[in-house]
């Protein structure tokens, strides 16, 4: 089909009637965003490629840093998201009427905000959304953390000649903050920007399909033995997963075990009889004969060598023929990855030291490490895969 061949004005209809809920399915949504992606490139010039990269993206990400250091979203929101001029809203914020009004308009055209009519602006749902911390923190987190290793990463990389990074206690991270130690660690001794990277952990984990969507739940429960744990979520935050499998099976709960480090378990959303475990992870796993040891986004945070530490601390506790190993986790197609994983894997680079795996690179990881891998679990719907594996 030519698009020369129909009035612009039939293409642009088509076009501006489909959004996200046009598809029957996410996994469906999903393939037309990629497609969008590619659109988008292909009916870009290169100026007009560059001028995104170099000046429409870094304006955008700068802009919505002001709007949060303003709390503009906030005090809107407490005035009832109406329609507002940008003299109104400078006056709210105590702002310089000409500077928000130049920052408004650049929201506008990047689709944060809407402009009904000259200078008069509302709320869009994604707006809306920043509202809340696992979505605005983000925007601090862009500035504390991965914008300035990001900004950090071609020095870092010339005076290292071009070695990939590997070590998680001097890397990219820590030349970019002067910092010692592991991200975790810095973490702790900062603890408002640990609070700022635990909202953005949540983020992660609230908004991808759950590994409950990627593996059938009765495939956690058959042949499990009662009198023994169930899941083992190691390194698993605040419980953002495990939560999710309490509440379908609420009954299981005293079976389910959150491990973390201790000042991350303290803030653990999942509620008593689940049980809360300070337990560092590359230490002996003291929870023997679980049905499921559940590492997610785990993995990737380490380089090889690290990375297979911790799998053999997990070997020794896992009953043979019986227990699991889940890895959630991506596992990057060998060709046409989703832009996702990329974008993640350049993101654990520069601020952990580690990376995202192809299925090749899992199986040759978990294989050193004494495994057997019994399948990769995919879904339409969820980026990442997990793969289920056994001593």
């Amino acid at each position: 089909m030519s698009v020369s061949n129909q009035p612009i004005e039939a293409v642009l209809e088509t076009l501006n009637t489909l959004n996200a809920d046009s598809f029957v399915n996410d996994g469906d949504r999903n393939k037309a965003l990629l497609a969008a992606y590619a659109l988008v490139s292909r009916l870009e010039t290169p100026w007009e490629t560059v001028a995104k990269i170099g000046m429409t993206q870094p304006a955008l990400g700068a802009s919505l840093k002001v709007a949060k250091d303003l709390q503009l979203f906030e005090k809107w929101h407490e005035r009832g998201d109406n329609a507002e001029s940008s003299k109104e809203l400078a006056t709210m914020v105590d702002c310089d009427p000409a500077l928000l009004a130049r920052i408004l308009r650049h929201l506008s055209t990047s689709h944060v905000l809407e402009e009904i009519s000259p200078s008069v602006f509302k709320p869009t749902p994604f707006s809306l959304s920043l509202l809340q911390p696992i979505f605005g923190e983000w925007i601090n987190f862009l500035y504390d953390a991965s914008l300035p290793c990001y900004l950090h990463m071609p020095t870092y990389l010339q005076q290292t000649s071009y070695a990939n990074p590997t070590s998680p206690t001097a890397g990219i991270f820590q030349s970019a903050k002067n910092c010692q130690g592991d991200l975790f660690q810095y973490y702790a001794s900062h603890p408002r920007e640990g609070a700022s990277f635990n909202h953005v952990m949540g983020a992660v984990m609230a908004n991808q399909a759950s590994w409950l969507d990627i593996i059938p739940p009765a495939h956690f429960l058959e042949d499990s033995d009662p009198n023994l744990p169930l899941i083992v979520d190691v390194g698993g935050n605040i419980g953002h997963d495990l939560e999710k499998f309490r509440t379908e099976y609420p009954h299981t709960a005293e079976r389910l075990y959150l491990q973390d480090l201790d000042s991350v378990v303290k803030a653990a959303k999942c509620p008593d009889p689940v049980v809360k475990m300070a337990h560092d992870f590359f230490e002996e796993q003291p929870v023997k004969d679980s049905r499921i040891y559940y590492l997610h986004g785990v993995l990737h945070d380490w380089a090889d060598e690290p990375a297979k530490k911790i799998l053999e601390m997990l070997k020794g506790a896992m009953k043979a023929g019986y227990s699991r190993l889940l890895v959630h986790d991506h596992v990057v197609p060998e060709v046409e990855a989703h832009p996702h994983a990329t974008s993640y894997d350049l993101t654990m680079m520069v601020m952990v030291a580690g990376k995202e795996r192809t299925e090749t690179e899992w199986r040759v990881l978990l294989g050193e490490a004494g495994y057997r891998v019994v399948r990769v679990w995919r879904s339409p719907l969820a980026a990442q895969a997990i793969l289920e594996a056994e001593v």
